[in-house]
Protein backbone atom coordinates (compact mmCIF):
# COMPACT_ATOMS: atom_id res chain seq x y z
CA UNK A 1 0.00 0.00 0.00
CA UNK A 2 1.35 3.40 -0.92
CA UNK A 3 1.87 6.04 1.74
CA UNK A 4 -0.78 8.27 0.09
CA UNK A 5 -3.37 5.49 0.18
CA UNK A 6 -2.56 4.76 3.81
CA UNK A 7 -3.03 8.43 4.74
CA UNK A 8 -6.40 8.49 2.96
CA UNK A 9 -7.54 5.33 4.74
CA UNK A 10 -6.44 6.74 8.11
CA UNK A 11 -8.51 9.86 7.39
CA UNK A 12 -11.47 7.66 6.49
CA UNK A 13 -11.04 5.84 9.81
CA UNK A 14 -11.26 9.16 11.65
CA UNK A 15 -14.43 10.06 9.74
CA UNK A 16 -15.95 6.66 10.51
CA UNK A 17 -15.09 7.03 14.21
CA UNK A 18 -16.92 10.35 14.29
CA UNK A 19 -19.89 8.94 12.38
CA UNK A 20 -20.15 5.96 14.76
CA UNK A 21 -20.13 8.35 17.72
CA UNK A 22 -22.85 10.47 16.08
CA UNK A 23 -25.03 7.41 15.43
CA UNK A 24 -24.77 6.44 19.10
CA UNK A 25 -25.64 9.97 20.19
CA UNK A 26 -28.66 10.04 17.87
CA UNK A 27 -29.89 6.67 19.14
CA UNK A 28 -29.53 7.92 22.71
CA UNK A 29 -31.47 11.09 21.89
CA UNK A 30 -34.25 9.05 20.27
CA UNK A 31 -34.28 6.74 23.29
CA UNK A 32 -35.03 9.78 25.47
CA UNK A 33 -37.81 10.77 23.08
CA UNK A 34 -39.24 7.28 23.26
CA UNK A 35 -39.27 7.41 27.05
CA UNK A 36 -41.14 10.73 26.97
CA UNK A 37 -43.63 9.91 24.24
CA UNK A 38 -47.19 8.96 25.18
CA UNK A 39 -48.65 8.78 21.67
CA UNK A 40 -48.27 5.28 20.14
CA UNK A 41 -47.42 6.72 16.71
CA UNK A 42 -44.68 8.89 18.19
CA UNK A 43 -43.35 5.91 20.18
CA UNK A 44 -43.32 3.85 17.00
CA UNK A 45 -41.46 6.60 15.15
CA UNK A 46 -38.77 6.77 17.85
CA UNK A 47 -38.43 2.97 17.87
CA UNK A 48 -37.94 3.00 14.11
CA UNK A 49 -35.38 5.80 14.35
CA UNK A 50 -33.46 3.91 17.04
CA UNK A 51 -33.35 0.79 14.86
CA UNK A 52 -32.17 2.87 11.91
CA UNK A 53 -29.34 4.40 13.93
CA UNK A 54 -28.31 0.96 15.22
CA UNK A 55 -28.22 -0.32 11.64
CA UNK A 56 -26.16 2.66 10.52
CA UNK A 57 -23.71 2.09 13.37
CA UNK A 58 -23.37 -1.59 12.48
CA UNK A 59 -22.62 -0.77 8.81
CA UNK A 60 -20.10 1.92 9.77
CA UNK A 61 -18.35 -0.45 12.20
CA UNK A 62 -18.05 -3.15 9.55
CA UNK A 63 -16.25 -0.74 7.21
CA UNK A 64 -14.17 0.62 10.07
CA UNK A 65 -12.93 -2.85 11.03
CA UNK A 66 -12.25 -3.78 7.40
CA UNK A 67 -10.02 -0.75 6.95
CA UNK A 68 -8.20 -1.31 10.25
CA UNK A 69 -7.45 -4.89 9.27
CA UNK A 70 -6.25 -3.80 5.84
CA UNK A 71 -3.89 -1.31 7.51
CA UNK A 72 -2.63 -4.00 9.88
CA UNK A 73 -3.97 -2.14 12.92
CA UNK A 74 -5.26 -3.87 16.02
CA UNK A 75 -9.01 -4.37 15.88
CA UNK A 76 -10.84 -4.06 19.16
CA UNK A 77 -14.53 -4.81 18.82
CA UNK A 78 -17.29 -2.49 20.02
CA UNK A 79 -15.56 0.79 19.29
Amino acid sequence: MTEDKRIVEEEILAILEEAIREERESASRYQKGLALAADPEVKSMFERLIRDEETHERVLKERYYEIKKRLGLKVMKDK
